[in-house]
């Protein structure tokens, strides 16, 4: 698009006067009472994007932010800003992309702040004082390859971030592989706020994630690093497994109002993919942490990776499959964690959970909601009444062929699920991706993961969707449900 349009769309966007463009369908209340608004599309343009977190700013509910890998140049880390609750969505200043990663932006005509040829992994976090924190992974693709994982902060709601001065958390160099080499490779990172003032490490910042260090015998450990002065340093990443507790991946932490730290990840056991699930925990903000307990084993993981793996049925695609999901709830001292497996030939969602007093000892898995379609991708989260609330991706309404999102809410600790479906229109991913020189033409890639933010009267959703011009738009979706 030529630049002079882009400046115009986005100065009538920041005046408000474009968001409503995205909005497909209409506020509807469910049979089971739950109310889902209209679907918005968040980035609205002609390029896709993927992978979306989402934070809501403690001081201001109506403010949000999502991230996004973004396609429409080259890869970059973009994200978009909220200050009306969700129904309407601006591009970050200056351009929309996260400055201080990449050394362009979404627009060929402007030159980007930082140093590196393509950002990705985006995942976003408010501080307590409404600070935002986004980590965005950064790459060169010639050598030594160079990788750094940068935090960027922004103290306005995520109008504005720092251009330059970004904090490293950790840096690298290698070729990213998995094993039998020299190559380094930082993957899925998360980052978590400790949000609770009775804490001792109250607005600690805490980021993991897992290190692909091509090392034999080591693979993929996970790795956590904490800053205590607001992003702005982090202590030396401090390695969480130990032994052959090795193949790591989907690592996640949250925190008790006590400051007690917990942390879940799953296990290839000797070089598979996700068969088994650990968990731990830090009582010193995460300077150091206990041995991981294996809590859980998969029948047969959900694994949406092609062409390595995909095992559900129809035209493969790359999506988030059995990755384990936590959230805490304090108004029971539980621990929960959500993930999908394929058991009887379809892929379910299953929630566990174990008190927080003892991570050795966990409920049975039980089956959330049991719909007649694959399910997988779930995202977790607990509102402070301890109301349980899950989304997921679902091929439950259209004979298993097309993907949908679906809300479903627990009131009694996961006893009992009402659902609703989100989506008013499911589609097929793998007709739908980002720019490829494969023979198709684009990748079947609707990322690896999505989010949801619970309050006590509502849950916010966002998730990888779509709009014409088919195949190169996946759009970034948002929803506000009400149970």
């Amino acid at each position: 698009m030529h630049r002079l349009i882009r400046t115009l769309l986005l100065s009538l966007a920041l005046a408000g006067l474009v968001g409503a463009l995205g909005a497909t369908g209409a506020i509807a209340k469910s049979p089971t009472g739950i109310v889902v608004s209209a679907v918005v599309d968040v980035t609205r343009d002609t390029t896709s994007q993927n992978e979306s977190p989402l934070a809501v700013n403690p001081t201001n509910a109506m403010n949000m932010i999502t991230g996004n890998n973004d396609w429409n140049y080259n890869d970059g880390c973009g994200m978009n800003v909220t200050f009306d609750g969700g129904k309407t969505w601006t591009p970050s200043l200056p351009n929309g992309y996260l400055p201080g990663i990449t050394k362009f932006t979404n627009d060929p005509d402007v030159a980007g702040t930082g140093a590196y040829d393509a950002g990705g992994d985006p995942v976003i976090a408010f501080g307590p004082d409404g600070t935002a924190y986004f980590v965005c992974q950064a790459f060169n693709f010639t050598p030594p390859y160079a990788i750094a994982m940068l935090v960027n902060r922004s103290a306005d709601g995520g109008r504005t971030w720092l251009t330059t001065g970004l904090t490293q958390v950790s840096a690298w160099n290698g070729n990213g592989k998995s094993r039998g080499g020299n190559g380094q490779f930082p993957d899925h990172e998360s980052i978590h706020v400790d949000m609770s003032p009775t804490s001792p490490f109250y607005g600690s910042v805490y980021v993991t994630w897992a290190q692909f260090d091509g090392l034999k015998g080591t693979h993929s450990p996970v790795y956590v690093a904490v800053s205590r002065d607001g992003a702005r340093t982090f202590s030396t990443p401090a390695k969480v497994n130990v032994g052959s507790i090795r193949n790591n991946q989907d690592q996640r932490i949250v925190t008790a109002p006590d400051g007690a730290a917990y942390l879940t990840f799953d296990n290839g056991i000797q070089g598979g993919k996700g068969t088994a699930l650990y968990a731990t925990s830090s009582l010193d903000g995460g300077l150091t942490w206990g041995a991981p307990y294996q809590f859980g084993l998969f029948n047969d993981p959900v694994c949406l990776f092609p062409p390595s793996c995909f095992n559900i049925t129809g035209g493969a695609f790359r999506a988030g499959g059995s990755y384990p999901a936590p959230a805490y709830d304090a108004t029971r001292g539980r621990l929960y964690v959500a993930y999908a497996d394929n058991v009887n030939g379809r892929a379910r969602i299953y929630l566990t959970w174990a008190s927080a007093s003892d991570l050795t000892k966990w409920s049975a898995p039980a089956e959330v909601a049991p719909g007649s379609g694959d399910r997988f991708a779930g995202e977790l989260d607990v509102a402070p009444n301890g109301r349980i609330d899950l989304s997921f991706y679902d091929r439950s309404y259209s004979g298993n062929a097309l993907v949908d999102v679906t809300y479903a809410t627990s009131a009694d600790g996961g006893a009992t699920w009402r659902t609703a479906r989100v989506t008013p229109a499911g589609f097929d991913p793998s007709t739908w991706g980002v720019p490829s020189s494969s023979a198709l033409g684009y990748r079947p890639f609707i990322g690896d993961y999505n989010a949801i933010v619970s309050t006590n009267t509502n849950a916010r959703l966002v998730w990888t969707g779509f709009a014409p011009p088919q195949p190169f738009n996946l759009e970034i979706d948002y929803a506000t449900v009400t149970p």
